[in-house]
């Protein structure tokens, strides 16, 4: 049984081979090899993964409340008084950092504007730091490819027939 699969960044290319005859004379074996380098891009790509995800949820929740206060959405209705919540510790350190124009109860928050491009920033950061510690010599890809083998061999028994003996 071969099992050949086109390579790509997604997938680890693990090919396994499995030969049984069972003819006299011929031997069994068993290899089996393991693409290193590309389960270290898989496991690498699943963690920047995440960490996009957490940031795009962070950037919509940011979005909603920008959204909500530029509309004068009513702050005491359950899902703005959420969304607010949700919110408030993530755009706590640029509070006082710019003014709030407001106009009509409508509110130009223009500090959320500013969290949702330093957090984009800083999330980017933080992915270029993984990969270029998961990898130090190529951030972008890494280009060893090591591979473990296994063989195992196996003689097959010999069977002794009887004897035609003329008496």
């Amino acid at each position: 049984m071969s099992d050949n699969r086109p390579i790509s960044e997604r997938s680890v290319d693990r090919r396994e081979e499995r030969v049984v005859t069972q003819q006299p004379g011929y031997a069994a074996s068993e290899q089996t090899t393991r693409d290193v380098a590309a389960e270290r891009r898989l496991r690498l790509g699943l963690i920047t993964q995440i960490v996009w995800a957490i940031l795009g949820l962070l950037e919509i929740l940011l979005g909603l409340r920008f959204v909500l206060k530029l509309i004068a959405a009513n702050p005491a209705s359950g899902f703005a008084v959420f969304i607010y919540g949700i919110t408030k510790p993530f755009i706590a350190p640029f509070a006082l950092l710019v003014g709030t124009p407001t106009a009509g109860g409508v509110i130009l928050e223009v500090t959320t504007l500013i969290a949702i491009a330093i957090y984009a920033l800083f999330f980017w950061g933080v992915v270029s730091v993984i990969r270029i510690a998961a990898n130090p010599r190529s951030p972008a890809r890494p280009r060893d490819r090591c591979a473990s083998r296994r063989r195992a061999e196996r003689e097959p028994s010999i069977r002794r027939t009887p004897s035609l003996a003329t008496n």
